[in-house]
């Protein structure tokens, strides 16, 4: 089995496990709904979102050619699922960490600095 399968799987397999504890009361595990930018279709990924001016920022983990980041911007679109609510966003935009960094407790910002984490996405609470 190559690398580049076996990350996959095991990657699958922590997304699995982290969307079953995410979304609910701990702010750390949060989830983000967005919709396919080609097959139309609603897909659910766990991020660790934290509020930021009229929205959320979520540290861009695997980089900006994600699949999820890709749909994100494509769509303009998101939903975040945390601490058991669901907020509509848009205007999702990719900023840096230096942007993004005063919105996470003190062990994320070190460990996102640490971690060599420089993309953000910041999205808007979508208007009602």
């Amino acid at each position: 089995m190559t690398t580049e399968r076996r990350r996959d799987r095991v990657r699958s397999l922590s997304n699995r496990l982290f969307l079953a504890i995410s979304g609910r009361r701990w702010r750390a595990y949060s989830i983000v709904k967005h919709v396919g930018r080609t097959s139309g279709r609603e897909y659910s990924n766990p991020v660790s979102a934290y509020p930021l001016g009229d929205g959320f920022v979520i540290p861009i983990l695997y980089g900006t050619e994600s699949q999820w980041v890709r749909n994100v911007l494509a769509t303009g679109r998101l939903t975040v699922r945390t601490r058991g609510r669901d907020y509509p966003l848009s205007r999702p935009s990719i900023i840096s960490q230096s942007e993004a960094i005063d919105a996470f407790p003190a062990p994320m910002r070190r460990h996102y600095r640490s971690a060599d984490i420089h993309d953000f996405l910041w999205a808007h609470q979508a208007a009602e």
